[in-house]
């Protein structure tokens, strides 16, 4: 009999994404097994079939019990801000008072208060909340992450913040994608000095092997559409693969850049119109939403999925973890993007995790399939579809991470 490190058997129900295509995801195509088993071995999936089946092909020491319930990839994290510390809960106070965002940050809020109480910490505190925070992703779910800097602003503090996420990488089991982003300008001193300088410091961090990605939040009150092409351009010149936030707060021309330039990912597109659609779509680029960011914001834009789905843009999905947004689980912006963007339960699903892990140039991961990566989740539920109409709480019941278990059998909400 052949071995496995892990037998997961009476599944009852796999949503495998095997052989699913990358645009509009659907219940018919999402590879929805029932009765189903999984043998892990060396890290990956050696085989999916009937449980009965699983079960007494493979000798394992460690056999687990699925109990009938829903077993998924392991959820992916397109987009998180996680390097920072301090609160800005009394700005939540402001924006209910009718403040809007931009004048917060037009004050010295926001991003801005972040980065000054950022830059009071020191590397070791951060880099124990990141262990913290990287633990509790991954019990909620999360097996891969892309983590991003921009609570920096110095450029020094930005590549330490590089550095701390790259440690990072040697203390946690789930992925680690660590991105270096340009958030704001600096409110004051040489603005053009400052973008030349992000470019010799994206150039570094690609020829150090620092970062996998160059991000640039291109808006009003952030980066134009100049300087964000200059940047991501200095990137992709030393290695970095290139993603962007663009559309969040008003429409300048940043997903257009789409099309001129390689973009993985072009995320936020609360306020993006048809022509940038278009754009994204013949890029051939990934639409990233993020439906807690939205609900931070408080504002009433939201991003097109309609013409996404209509010009054939796959849709991920990112928690957007951030000092603004204190959601540090993907798995609740999965439960809320029905109600927020209108995804059915199998897109949302489906853009945390084989949507997802294609954002961030992924390919072993986000299926379940033999030779795919063995990151694997059951739920404390037995039918995709009650993900989003039962949410509010961690619906998580096991984690499998890199075919090594991390729990199994959590208690969980009846």
């Amino acid at each position: 009999m052949p071995r496995a490190d892990i037998v997961v058997y009476r599944i009852g129900e796999l949503v495998s994404f095997n052989g699913a295509p990358l645009s509009r995801v659907n219940a018919g195509n999402a590879g929805i097994l029932h009765g189903s088993g999984i043998a892990v071995r060396d890290g990956v999936v050696v085989e999916v079939g009937s449980s009965d089946h699983i079960k007494w092909k493979y000798t394992t020491d460690a056999l687990l019990d699925a109990e009938g319930l829903l077993v998924t990839p392991g959820l992916v994290d397109i987009h998180t801000h996680p390097v920072f510390t301090g609160s800005r809960a009394d700005e939540l106070e402001l924006k209910l008072e009718g403040v809007r965002y931009e004048e917060i940050l037009a004050r010295g809020g926001g991003i801005y208060r972040t980065i000054e109480s950022t830059a009071r910490a020191g590397e070791e505190e951060l880099l124990e909340r990141l262990e913290k925070l990287a633990r509790f992703m991954m019990h909620g779910g999360t097996t891969t992450v892309e983590m991003k800097t921009g609570y920096g602003l110095d450029l020094n503090r930005e590549y330490r913040h590089l550095v701390i996420l790259n440690r990072l990488r040697e203390r946690t089991s789930i992925t680690i994608v660590p991105t270096l982003l340009a958030h704001v300008p600096p409110r004051e001193g040489d603005r053009r000095s400052y973008v030349e300088g992000f470019k010799a410091l994206a150039s570094r961090v690609g020829i150090e092997g620092l970062a996998s990605y160059i991000d640039v939040f291109c808006d009003e009150g952030a980066f134009t559409v100049e300087e964000t092409r200059e940047i991501i351009g200095a990137g992709l010149g030393s290695g970095l693969r290139a993603r962007i936030h663009a559309d969040q707060i008003r429409y300048i021309g940043c997903s257009s850049l789409a099309l001129e330039m390689r973009i993985d990912s072009v995320e936020h597109l609360e306020n993006t119109p048809p022509s940038g659609v278009e754009a994204i779509a013949r890029s051939g680029s990934i639409a990233g939403l993020l439906p807690t960011s939205i609900l931070s914001m408080m504002k009433p834009d939201r991003p097109p999925v309609g013409e996404l789905r209509r010009r054939g843009v796959p849709i991920a999905v990112g928690s957007d973890y951030n000092a603004n947004n204190q959601t540090p689980l993907v798995q609740t912006a999965v439960q809320v993007a029905p109600y927020i963007l209108g995804l059915t339960q199998i897109e949302a699903l489906a853009g945390a995790t084989y949507i997802a892990a294609h954002s961030l140039g992924l390919a072993d991961r986000g299926r379940i399939a033999p030779g795919m990566r063995a990151d694997i989740i059951a739920w404390s539920v037995g039918d995709y579809r009650e993900i989003g109409y039962k949410w509010g709480y961690n619906m998580v019941w096991g984690v499998i991470v890199g075919g090594k278990q991390v729990v199994w059998g959590e208690a969980t909400y009846p």
